[in-house]
């Protein structure tokens, strides 16, 4: 049966003279500042009008030049409409000592409580007296706080998209270092963090999550992760003995499985509880731990798996689409079980509610929880619970503590001014696996040395490979092999309009991609 390649098509590209140089320069400069839209779009043609050498045109924005930022050391409010099409808002703090012609770390904070219905109310205070902001200060990084909510969480397409937009946001106006591009979350920021690194860890070179569940991508956001795909990017991941939502006792089987799939994690487990500060030696460990983890943007090894093209891609190698067939003998599926015994009424507080009780902010939809079926709606304001008064989150939280799964149990709510009593009931403890898994999954196993390209695969039935100057001699032919058989051998040229477009949709000047190869197996 005969494999065959799809290549694309590359662009003959040729110097020019210096008057029409100095046109596509031009062209080029307003073009790496202009934000999406028809404007930015003739700029591009412009510029490949002009046909200059890919070459020159990757040296000119490999050294762009960043305007200065007059507000350094203090917080700037900005916001973005998200692809709901809803305006939300996001906060950018740039270091004192910040030099535009240097390139400058990022570090992405993503708060926890992501589920809440309402925005964090006071962005700009939330974020100057955030835990996080002396990493983010000795690491000399521009620290930047995207905020999310019910609709817009980590794990759904809207949030995830707004994180990506961010960034690239930044990166258009600052001189980021697009190898010192860290993330760090606590409690949903942490599970969000092990889910970019199980779904898109491309843009990052390490991540760090505090008191957070491997899981919750899979669990609540209804996405396919895989542990294997943590061994393409340094996870610094720590959990609590006394965390009343992911102590280190449950937590510690789901970190070892994905450090028996291959993930590269440093796993520490701490005293301590569900909230912040860390302890005080905690924070300089997590400096020099990023600090010491640059991106490698061409690893010479990739393992990646997905059920979709969606999440198909890690850095230079993508799956483009999965097959029915049996999985290799190699391909084996990393899960874990795990025991639900927490007890968990099913709502999300309102945090901007300041009077007595606890005000009903989001009702969480899973039949697990005794929340619908109770009646409890959002709006009521909880003061009691089997007769005890509540008064705040703290009393809440010592209302559950009597509680066991399996208990009958009544809280009392203000509804539109009157007491109504709800009853309900804990369910049993139950069994879970860490992952969901509703479609089945392509595996590949990629790396280059030598202009060639080896990958094994497992139900994958069409991949891709990005080509940079760095990793194959593009005068020689590259020869890609999958599971042994060659599948392609000729020279791949650089494609301008090919490097522009990736470019301006990834904001990397690291990954200045000039071709791509797509290989479809039969």
């Amino acid at each position: 049966m005969r494999l065959f390649a799809i290549v694309v098509v590359s662009i003959s590209v040729g110097l020019l003279g210096a008057p029409a140089e100095a046109a596509w320069q031009e062209a080029l400069d307003e073009l790496l500042l202009a934000s999406e839209g028809p404007a930015r779009d003739a700029l591009l043609e412009d510029v490949l009008d002009a046909a200059p050498d890919w070459k020159d045109v990757v040296r000119e924005i490999e050294s762009m030049s960043f305007p200065d930022v007059p507000e350094k050391g203090v917080p700037i409010l900005r916001s973005i409409v998200s692809s709901d099409g809803v305006e939300r808002p996001w906060v950018v703090i740039v270091p004192e000592g910040y030099d535009s012609s240097r390139p400058t770390p990022l570090l992405v904070i993503l708060h926890g409580g992501v589920g809440r219905a309402d925005i964090i109310e006071d962005p700009l205070e939330y974020v100057t007296e955030h835990g996080f902001l002396p990493v983010a200060t000795e690491l000399g990084a521009i620290a930047v706080f995207p905020f999310g909510q019910a609709g817009a969480t980590w794990w759904d397409d809207v949030g995830m998209t707004n994180i990506r937009e961010i960034v690239r946001t930044v990166k258009r106006g600052h001189n980021v270092d697009d190898d010192r591009v860290w993330m760090i979350g606590f409690s949903d920021g942490a599970s969000a963090g092990f889910c970019h690194a199980m779904l898109d860890p491309s843009d990052y070179a390490a991540i760090v999550a505090l008191n957070g569940h491997i899981g919750v991508g899979s669990l609540d956001g209804g996405l396919a992760t895989y542990a294997p795909n943590m061994a393409n990017i340094p996870v610094y991941a720590v959990t609590t003995f006394d965390d009343g939502l992911y102590p280190s006792e449950r937590m510690r089987p789901t970190l070892d499985m994905a450090l028996g799939a291959g993930g590269d994690v440093l796993y520490r487990e701490i005293p301590g509880e569900h909230d912040f500060p860390y302890p005080s030696d905690e924070l300089p460990a997590i400096v020099r731990f990023l600090d010491r983890h640059a991106r490698d943007p061409f690893p010479p090894r990739i393992v990646w798996e997905t059920a979709t093209p969606a999440f198909g891609r890690c850095h230079w190698f993508a799956i483009d689409r999965v097959t029915l067939e049996e999985p290799a003998d190699w391909h084996t599926d990393h899960n874990a079980s795990l025991v639900d015994d927490r007890v968990t009424v099913g709502f999300q507080a309102d945090d901007g509610y300041e009077g007595e009780g606890v005000r009903v902010g989001l009702i969480v939809e899973d039949e697990g929880y005794p929340s619908e079926e109770m009646g409890l709606s959002v709006g009521d304001i909880i003061v009691a619970g089997n007769g005890r008064p509540i008064a705040n989150m703290d009393g809440l939280g010592e209302f559950k503590a009597t509680l066991s799964r399996g208990d009958a149990f009544d809280i009392t709510v203000l509804r539109e001014g009157e007491e109504v009593v709800l009853p309900g009931w804990i369910p049993e403890p139950s069994n879970y696996l860490v992952f969901t898994r509703d479609a089945p999954s392509g595996l590949a196993r990629a790396k280059y040395s030598a202009n060639r390209i080896d990958v094994e695969l497992s139900r994958v039935g069409a991949f891709r490979v990005l080509v940079h100057p760095e990793m194959i001699r593009l005068e020689e032919n590259l020869v890609v092999r999958a599971n042994g058989s060659v599948v392609y051998d000729q020279p791949v040229g650089a494609d301008l309009e090919y490097t522009l477009s990736n470019f301006l949709e990834h904001r990397d000047r690291g990954l200045l991609y000039v071709a791509e190869v797509a290989i479809e197996l039969p």
